[in-house]
């Protein structure tokens, strides 16, 4: 049976199809690798629309939305949302990717939450936008949680 040695930060696992493959142990190592490059904070929140009170007169709100997790993350812009019946971008619409560290305490996230950017790293703009989840389901042998976000473009938080 052919070894692989030091692969994966002193990790060894055998090659063969009678060798059993550690997923945790292997995601465990590759998950802190990726997290060396995290160089933004992100928080993910739950807008509680239904606990936010508007007021016509004095055109605000009340009410808060709760911060679900907060910690490093990779920010990575991945394309232009498109219109699937007319095949053209939405030119104000962009989608992103967030990855961040595997955590068993964060709570599942699902579409309809929101990314807020409290450190865009070498990018503080990205602090200005409001990202809205669309999908956060990853594969069965994850390194890291990947979060897709779409992001309005044209307006920006206060």
């Amino acid at each position: 049976m052919a070894k692989l040695t030091n692969i994966l930060g002193g990790i060894s696992m055998g090659v063969s199809k009678y060798s059993q493959i550690n997923f945790e142990k292997i995601s465990a190592e590759m998950g802190w690798v990726s997290e060396r490059w995290f160089n933004g904070t992100i928080s993910i929140v739950d807008p509680n629309l239904d606990s936010i009170v508007w007021d016509e007169w004095t055109n605000t709100s009340t009410g808060s939305e709760t911060v679900l997790w907060t910690g490093a993350a990779r920010i990575q812009p991945v394309g232009a949302d498109t219109d699937n019946n007319a095949g053209r971008a939405v030119l104000g619409s962009r989608r992103v990717r967030f990855q961040v560290p595997r955590d068993d305490t964060r709570v599942f996230v699902r579409k309809g939450l929101s990314v807020r950017v409290v450190d865009g790293g070498q990018f503080a703009d990205l602090e200005k936008l409001d990202f809205t989840v669309s999908a956060a389901i990853n594969s069965s042998y994850a390194w890291l949680l990947t979060i897709e976000c779409e992001a309005d473009i044209k307006s920006e938080l206060d």
